[in-house]
């Protein structure tokens, strides 16, 4: 597929005019670095972490969707873990501190979500559950047209940063296994179930995701200064 002649007016339209900017930021800020050494072992293990992708099978089933091969793929690793370590030569010595101020936001948690619209039903669901006598699962299956954004079934493991501040508050107070009556949202009852929490531990994965996030701030103040 050709995209020659792609105009600004298209980016636009299409809500990727930012995006782009951003990738184009990164590229300018790559050019002040040297090149790094490491390991094509660890360039690729750097990138699959921050995609998430955990076996052979998903990276296959990713490349496929994506259409990539194994050149582009290992180009773009090295981009990333590129970028990563430029991160870490801005902000390495802000990394650790970020971590423990935000430490409560950077707990993962996993919980079970589900909306019901009738307010009488949602109650009983509620006594039906704390009681054993309906399964979190058979009540979300009971969950029709959440609103949107809402996503609903067994959610997680997801960093508490990354929920709705109501929700995640909720859950940043909940023990293992906690179930909450239903709660009012928009037309309908939400019944929330508490899983599990994993505390923030400062690890690799940890540090390269705050150092990426510091990352992100660079590019928004390289948009704003114009330059």
């Amino acid at each position: 597929m050709n995209i020659k002649g792609v105009k600004i007016e298209d980016l636009r339209l299409w809500g990727l005019e930012k995006a782009i900017k951003r990738q184009i930021i990164i590229d300018r800020l790559l050019e002040r670095e040297d090149n790094l050494q490491a390991s094509v072992e660890e360039i690729n293990n750097c990138y699959f972490r921050f995609m998430d992708i955990n076996t052979q099978d998903e990276l296959q089933h990713w490349m496929k969707r994506e259409g990539l091969d194994k050149e582009i793929t290992l180009k773009m690793a090295e981009r990333h873990y590129r970028w990563l370590k430029s991160c870490e030569k801005k902000y390495k010595n802000q990394v650790a501190t970020s971590f423990l101020k935000n430490k409560a936001k950077l707990d993962k948690v996993s919980y079970s979500m589900i909306w019901i619209k009738d307010e009488a039903l949602a109650n009983e669901i509620f006594v039906r559950i704390k009681e054993s006598e309906c399964s979190v699962d058979d009540a979300i299956i009971m969950s029709t047209d959440p609103p949107r954004g809402l996503k609903i079934g067994r959610l997680g493991p997801i960093r508490l940063k990354d929920l709705p501040d109501a929700l995640a508050e909720i859950l940043r107070i909940s023990q293992d296994g906690q179930l909450w009556p239903p709660i009012k949202v928009e037309t309908g009852w939400a019944i929330v179930k508490h899983d599990k929490t994993w505390p923030a531990v400062f690890n690799k994965e940890e540090k390269e995701n705050i150092l990426l996030e510091l990352g992100d701030k660079w590019i928004e103040e390289e948009i704003e200064s114009g330059e």
